[in-house]
């Protein structure tokens, strides 16, 4: 099946984000792509799964499925190397041109990974590009990874599109959670902190223009970079990445590379 205009794209940092629109995914089958693999160091990591779930919900995946290593983002972040980054979003904006969505959902700004944060940039960037080659998708949304569907923010954003599943939808996407190998921990900790209930409700909002997307986060300081800290402090890490050093200045480049600035 060829996406059309009522084909959605749907644009995720990380194998498995799908899991958390798996009823949206279900209903409206987008076309998939992914942003890296997933697997630290590994260019292989969890694509597999994602294929297998994006697969059995009815949509499909695309040409780019985890195309950068966990390991690749993080040294573009630190070297603030735009060149890859910069050519991927550009093949993102002519899918988008070629195929015509009329939405395209990504991930949502929520400062707890800064690949998470970073696709979202890139998909706007992606959107931008594809206008420029003829096409402008209605509406940009983006989906909340960490927090519960409907509080996003703590609850200061507002849903543009709110979905409540069916017993029978809510069934097949905690299946399909609990289905994900290399999810477990996270699955786990999500419903330790949500009753299940909570995700029979989907959520999207709409993404905010470039610059806001880029400058503005929920807390002053990301987790991420609280995380990262602590990791350093135990050796795990040699440094942090840091928003403003690091991911912000990134996404400058990468904007700056294709004269989008």
């Amino acid at each position: 099946m060829q996406p059309t205009e009522d084909t959605p794209l749907l644009i995720c940092g990380h194998p498995g984000h799908e899991v958390r629109c798996h009823g949206w995914m279900s209903r409206h089958r987008p076309m998939v792509l992914v942003l890296t693999s997933g697997g630290g160091a590994s260019k292989t990591g969890r694509t597999t799964s994602t294929r297998r779930v994006v697969e059995e919900a009815g949509a499909r995946c695309g040409a780019l499925m985890g195309e950068f290593s966990d390991t690749e983002i993080y040294d573009f972040m630190r070297s603030g190397e735009a060149g890859a980054l910069a050519a991927w979003t550009e093949q993102v904006g002519r899918i988008i041109a070629e195929h015509r969505p009329g939405t395209v959902v990504t991930d949502m700004v929520e400062g707890f990974n800064p690949s998470h944060d970073l696709v979202a940039f890139l998909t706007r960037l992606a959107v931008e590009h594809a206008a420029r080659l003829g096409w402008q998708p209605a509406r940009t949304l983006c989906q909340p990874l960490e927090s519960r569907p409907d509080r996003a923010w703590d609850g200061r954003l507002r849903p543009e599109v709110t979905l409540s599943l069916t017993d029978a939808e809510l069934i097949r996407k905690l299946k399909a959670a609990r289905d994900y190998p290399e999810l477990a921990q996270e699955v786990e900790r999500a419903l330790g902190e949500h009753s299940a209930c909570a995700f029979r409700t989907e959520c999207l909002y709409a993404l905010p223009g470039t610059d806001d997307l880029i400058s503005q986060l929920p807390s002053p300081k990301p987790f991420y970079e609280i995380f990262g800290e602590r990791q350093v402090a135990a050796g795990k890490y040699a440094s942090v990445i840091r928003h403003a050093d690091h991911v912000e200045p990134l996404g400058r480049a990468i904007q700056a590379r294709m004269r989008l600035a």
